[in-house]
């Protein structure tokens, strides 16, 4: 699946590239971000345009649709990335500087994240992903980092800063994160990096993650 803003649709396609179809044509206005819940065998899509997270079945008929524009809990201001893990839809909510969780069903579950200049700030967070053990990787493409919290919204470390070298970004966007590595879409040096995943034992003198989580922890 491919979200084509320009086009404003979500676009079908077989491992091989070749186009199997579309939908979303006339209800989304600048869709960005997917996920998909295997359970639900739903899509979830980032209206950025709307300000709004569409919701489609297998066949891309729309089901609901929830957000609106606004800073209040569970409202939206140019959401972009999205990912899904452990029954939870994680937002990248870009312009008001957070990462908000939701329920399959789009109810505000918590949220963390705030503007500001010091390290571990997101003054323009873009992609998202979770670990298999819970650790939130956000980019934040303002600086140039990969920042990775624990569960309770708390900065573990931070990956990158502006420059070309390895391990460093220049206005980095998606992350996508599996079982052995990290991938990160470093959009003006062209390249993808990959960085190896640490497990939960492997970054244990990083910090304790393993306490409590952020469920209806006010963000900060």
């Amino acid at each position: 699946m491919v979200a084509d803003a320009s086009l404003r649709l979500v676009v079908r396609l077989a491992p091989d590239g070749k186009p199997l179809g579309y939908f979303g044509r006339g209800e989304l206005q600048h869709p960005t971000g997917l996920a998909r819940d295997p359970q639900r065998r739903r899509f979830y899509v980032a209206d950025r345009g709307a300000n709004t997270i569409k919701v489609y079945d297998e066949a891309g008929e729309q089901r609901f649709e929830f957000g609106e524009f606004g800073e209040a809990a569970g409202q939206l201001n140019g959401p972009t990335y999205l990912f899904w893990h452990d029954d939870r839809l994680y937002v990248t909510d870009t312009l008001n500087s957070r990462i908000q969780i939701f329920s399959p069903q789009g109810e505000y579950i918590s949220e963390f994240g705030r503007r500001g200049l010091y390290l571990g700030d997101l003054p323009r967070p873009k992609g998202v992903a979770v670990s298999q053990d819970g650790k939130i990787y956000v980019v934040e493409s303002f600086y140039d980092y990969l920042l990775i919290f624990n569960r309770k919204g708390e900065l573990l470390l931070p990956i990158g800063g502006t420059g070309r070298e390895v391990g460093q970004f220049y206005l980095p966007a998606g992350v996508w994160v599996d079982n052995n590595y990290v991938y990160v879409a470093d959009t003006f040096n062209g390249r993808v990096m990959i960085f190896e995943y640490l497990g939960e034992g492997d970054a244990s003198d990083v910090a304790d993650d393993s306490s409590s989580d952020i469920d209806g922890a006010a963000g900060s």
